[in-house]
């Protein structure tokens, strides 16, 4: 029987409260001007508290998570809007270099991608041979867009960085735009976990918010800046496609036992392959909270209610994983549910045995 995780309303209460109040005080004092006239510091306050106190709150104790950029890039672009209207007409004046900060750094996100875009296509010939070559290596596409895009740029040791983006660029484009070309791994010893989820109920809420986000944001930013509205709207635009590209790599991409290796993907949020003589043990998941650490992997869906894993697997040493972007990170136990965890259960310990055997 699957346990429901023990909430924290106090916390979670409490932090929607506070930010009910913070906006709403923001919003008498600037927008109704019920202490007179706004002063400069009044207006950088009013900054601060919507840019800066609120995301820490709403990560901290509503949302009870860690920060991600595709969450505060939208979220920060609604902050800005808020601020804009409720600040009064003669005080706009000292939001110019919240504006400027924006524009440039909004301006230096597309200068970076369309700069990625054309080194990418100067090497796509040399990139689609490393990616059809490592197809007997790696199941998942994510992987073999990884293997592929460090074959082929990983003579410049100082890009590593912007590697990485051009890995999670290339997987979104190959997912979003393309999806017919790629098939999910057959085979007995592959196992979904996103088809008893609560996931795709996620995901559509997520999609509507974003859409309707996308028009009410941009007809809002037009009414200040055309450049603000259509930067804004190109920054959202990609949140979706990546979306929309994650659900995808979600749906293609279960968990594969291959030969003497064990390979996991989440989306596009992280992928890794484990040697099966590295798996120490895999067991019940017992506890009633979702383990969290910097040496722990989840493969975990987001649902409607928070659920314990099924399973958990132990490494007898640090396997590293990828993140987005290219971020490495390493760890010794991974937890996940999947829609067959019997079988995955009796099949790991099959080959695991197998596994030393061979050894």
């Amino acid at each position: 029987m699957v346990q429901t995780l023990k909430t924290h309303p106090k916390s979670f209460y409490g932090g929607l409260l506070f930010l009910a109040v913070l906006l709403l005080s923001n919003f008498f004092i600037q927008k109704m001007e019920i202490t007179g006239q706004v002063p400069p510091l009044l207006v950088w306050a009013t900054v601060l508290d919507i840019m800066i106190v609120l995301p820490v709150v709403l990560f901290l104790f509503v949302l009870r998570r860690k920060p991600t950029l595709s969450l505060l890039a939208p979220l920060w672009l609604l902050g800005a809007g808020f601020i804009h209207w409720i600040v009064p007409a003669y005080a706009k004046e000292h939001l110019q270099y919240m504006n400027v900060t924006i524009i440039l750094v909004e301006a230096g996100f597309i200068l970076l991608e369309l700069f990625l875009l054309v080194v990418f296509i100067k090497k796509l010939k040399i990139w689609k041979q490393h990616f059809k070559a490592s197809i007997h290596t790696y199941p998942h596409v994510l992987s073999r867009i990884h293997t592929a895009t460090q074959q082929t740029f990983g003579g410049f040791p100082k890009l590593e960085r912007l590697i990485g983006v051009i890995t999670t660029d290339a997987a979104v484009i190959r997912y979003a735009f393309f999806p017919h070309l790629d098939h999910k791994p057959a085979g007995a010893q592959t196992f979904s976990y996103h088809k008893n989820s609560e996931y795709f109920g996620v995901f559509l809420m997520l999609v509507h918010a974003m859409l309707i986000e996308i028009i009410a944001v941009h007809v809002m930013l037009m009414q200040y800046s055309h450049t603000i509205a259509w930067m804004a709207t190109v920054l959202d635009l990609y949140a979706l496609v990546f979306l929309i590209a994650d659900y995808q790599a979600i749906r293609k991409s279960p968990v594969v036992i291959q030969k003497t290796h064990l390979h996991f993907q989440k989306g596009l949020r992280f992928h890794m392959t484990v040697p099966l003589e590295k798996v120490k043990a895999v067991r019940w998941y017992e506890g009633e909270t979702i383990p969290e650490g910097r040496h722990s992997f989840s493969l975990m869906l987001a649902g409607l209610e928070k659920v314990p894993p099924q399973l958990e697997i132990r490494l007898s040493e640090a396997v590293e994983g990828y993140r987005l972007f290219g971020f490495k990170c390493k760890g010794t136990k991974i937890f996940l549910s999947v829609d067959e965890p019997q079988r995955l259960f009796q099949t790991l310990n099959e080959v695991r045995v197998v596994s030393k055997k061979d050894i």
